[in-house]
């Protein structure tokens, strides 16, 4: 039935173990708890190591100097071009930071500084190497110690040195960076040198060409009579000139032609043509008419005085005729006049369109040669346009080759760094808190996973398979009082409602003794090892027991050690076991009982000779005359791993109850001890632990009654 039992209940701990997949917080903490001081002393260890470690090391400075790079575009024969600001590409920057990290720039600082022959660098090196080898070796020690990198996406590029000294790792970084644009504003002077010569080669052969093309043009023009004047040539002026006088004599012609016909005409109708333009703008027409007018009013008043036949009269009418005789001429000749202006113009207009026509037949030969002039021109024009790019540029790199053109500046200088950048002590202290940390973890996960004692619950449940019988706290933790005078058998009958007194109830419920069925139960208590607590705790819970008013009475079967007898009974010579066992005395003559309790007890007194045995048949007689009389009988039996008689006591009990010293006890040999009971036949009925300081966080497991004392204090009378 023991056996069922303890199997059915490992079964259970197994199926619980298996469904949580982890452990509660609570035994996380306990976990904490139980190896504090393995967890105190690996943490304050390994923090002491690092804090020496990071004290030991040696300082190291770090400064950072920033270049700012601005490319820009090198033609040295591009037309118009001022230093056009080029977009710099991931290509440029790396090749720059590759640059400043060249081992060729590196050596050119070491140099500089004299690196070689500092302690730092130098004191590194054989001194037997060559002076040469010594700097090349100190430029791979600073390469090592410096770093370069593009900060983002941007234009800048830091230069970071770290040296155990801050002025040199400042200096160093300055130094890598000057040098960086002193190679550049070299490498840019060379090529506006070469650029310079080039272009100054290139236009003097360009001059030469342009010269040449321009003379071919004049030459071609004069050949063709190209020749010009305001943007036209010479035929097109002479027709352009001959047009406009052509267009001048037309309207003269047109102008001479009207005057004479207006004369005709007035002629035509018997006016004289006295009265036209030409006749009215004669003076001498004018004074023929005034005379003619003089005369004509004459003859009217002497024809009227005198008559027609009077020779005033015939004078005055020769007078009038004669004038207007001369006033006829006069306007013949105007009329004649006339003519003559209008064939001049005719003749003129005439001699102006036969020089146009031949003029237009010269223009007319030199278009086909404007073909040829057109293309001379746009040679000679590419010649000049060429040339004068040249001879712009030849200015400005000449100009441009003495001065500084490098890609980059210093954007920021390197200063003295003030603190160490190595050991960064911040983040030593949080790395070595960290392993401290981690070192006190595995040193507690170490300690727990060697750990092969019976502390908790869980060990017995879960390591051994075992049912948990309860706990017995230690006298000191489990009250308030000072009972450091006090035994724990005594404080039993001294404080039956205490703390301690409780786990005895406790456990005498677990194990059914409390119970009555009108039967005797006989407990066997034992233990793997010596000193584990056994016969304490056999003679608090036969008191406790007893001072509940059932009949009670304790054997001591530990015949070797007797510790119960010599507890309870000291100074005295009584019969004891071994005669009750042989016959020579009676149970009753045997028993001695204590008058506060009302205890009964079964000693082990006296000497003991070798024929003093404990036989399974006496044994079982004894227990069989103890039924018979008592409701309880507890039997402090011998440590099971080193006394054999136990294994028979055990067969011979109802129960078995192991004791296990909290913390001290190793699992293997209570797991041994359990091993041999059940190989002997014996009924196990749990195994409980002993000197349990429930001052201790979850001493016994959370799962332990103990794990919550705190909780009722005021239940206890301590």
């Amino acid at each position: 039935m023991s056996n069922r039992i303890h199997g059915a209940a490992a079964d259970e701990i197994s199926v619980r173990a298996t469904a949580r997949l982890f452990p509660e917080a609570s035994e996380i903490g306990a976990l904490f708890f139980r190896r504090r001081w393995a967890f105190a002393s690996a943490f304050v260890i390994t923090l002491t190591i690092a804090a020496t470690i990071l004290a030991l090391l040696p300082r190291t400075y770090t400064a950072t100097s920033t270049l700012l790079l601005e490319p820009r575009q090198a033609e040295p024969v591009k037309i118009n071009d001022r230093g056009f600001v080029a977009p710099a590409d991931d290509n440029l920057i790396d090749t720059a930071v590759q640059v400043v990290r060249s081992p060729a720039l590196t050596l050119d600082v070491v140099r500089q500084l004299g690196l070689a022959r500092t302690r730092e660098f130098g004191g590194k090196i054989d001194t037997a190497a060559s002076a040469a080898e010594r700097e090349r070796r100190t430029a791979e020690i600073l390469l090592v110690q410096s770093h370069v990198r593009r900060v983002g996406v941007t234009y800048l590029v830091e230069i970071s040195v770290s040296s155990t000294d801050p002025v040199n790792a400042a200096r160093i970084a300055n130094a890598l960076a000057g040098r960086y644009i002193q190679l550049d504003s070299t490498k840019k002077q060379l090529r506006n040198s070469q650029s310079a010569r080039y272009v100054e080669g290139q236009a003097s052969t360009l001059q030469r060409q342009a010269v040449a093309d321009d003379a071919a043009l004049q030459n071609y023009m004069i050949r063709n009579n190209l020749m010009s004047a305001q943007g036209a040539t010479m035929a097109e002026q002479e027709v352009s000139e001959l047009n406009r006088q052509i267009a001048d004599s037309q309207a003269q012609l047109a102008e001479q032609r009207g005057k004479l016909s207006a004369a005709q005409t007035q002629i035509a109708r018997g006016g004289g043509g006295a009265d036209t333009g030409s006749a009215l703008a004669s003076e001498t027409v004018r004074q023929l008419r005034q005379q003619e007018a003089q005369a004509s009013a004459r003859l009217a008043q002497l024809d009227a005085r005198y008559g027609a036949l009077h020779p005033d009269v015939v004078e005055a009418r020769d007078e009038l005729a004669d004038v207007r005789s001369q006033l006829g001429a006069e306007l013949t000749r105007i009329i004649s006049g006339l003519r003559g202006d209008v064939q001049i113009a005719e003749s003129r207009l005439g001699s102006l369109l036969a020089s146009r026509a031949q003029a237009k037949g010269s223009l007319a030969q030199n278009s086909s040669a404007q073909v040829g002039r057109l293309e001379l021109e746009r040679r000679a024009e590419a010649s000049r346009a060429i040339y004068n790019a040249y001879l712009t540029r030849e200015k400005e790199t000449a100009q441009v080759g003495a001065l500084p053109n490098a890609d980059a500046t210093i954007a920021s200088v390197a200063r003295v760094p003030d603190t160490p950048s190595s050991p960064r002590y911040l983040l030593g202290a949080l790395a070595g808190l960290a392993a401290a940390a981690i070192a006190a973890c595995l040193t507690m996960a170490v300690a727990e996973y060697l750990e092969d004692t019976v502390a908790t619950r869980a060990d017995i449940e879960t390591g051994l398979g075992a049912v948990y019988a309860g706990a017995i706290p230690t006298l000191s933790s489990a009250t308030r009082a000072k009972a450091e005078s006090i035994l724990p058998q005594d404080y039993v009958t001294m404080r039956p409602m205490s703390l301690f007194t409780e786990s005895l109830r406790n456990l005498a419920t677990y194990l059914g003794l409390t119970m009555s069925d009108g039967t005797a139960k006989v407990l066997t208590i034992t233990s793997a090892l010596p000193r584990e607590g056994k016969s304490t705790t056999s003679m608090c819970l036969a008191r406790t027991l007893a001072i509940g008013k059932q009949r009670v009475v304790l054997v001591d079967a530990d015949v070797r050690h007797h510790s119960t007898s010599d507890a309870l009974l000291p100074g005295r010579n009584a019969e004891g076991l071994f005669r009750v066992l042989d016959g020579t005395i009676r149970i009753d003559e045997a028993l001695v009982r204590e008058d506060r309790t009302g205890l009964h007890i079964l000693p082990t007194l006296g000497q003991r000779s070798s024929e003093d045995q404990i036989t399974e048949d006496a044994m079982a007689r004894l227990i069989a005359g103890l039924r018979e009389g008592f409701d309880i009988i507890i039997i402090d039996s011998a440590p099971v791993l080193g006394v054999a008689e136990t294994r028979m006591v055990s067969r011979l009990s109802d129960k078995t109850l192991v004791i296990a010293r909290w913390r001290r006890t190793p699992e293997k040999a209570v797991r041994t001890t359990l091993d041999l009971l059940a190989q002997g036949g014996g009924k196990v009925g749990g195994v409980a632990l002993s000197l349990v300081n429930i001052k201790e966080f979850a001493s016994a497991g959370l799962t332990d009654a103990f794990g919550y004392h705190k909780k009722f204090k005021g239940y206890y009378v301590d």
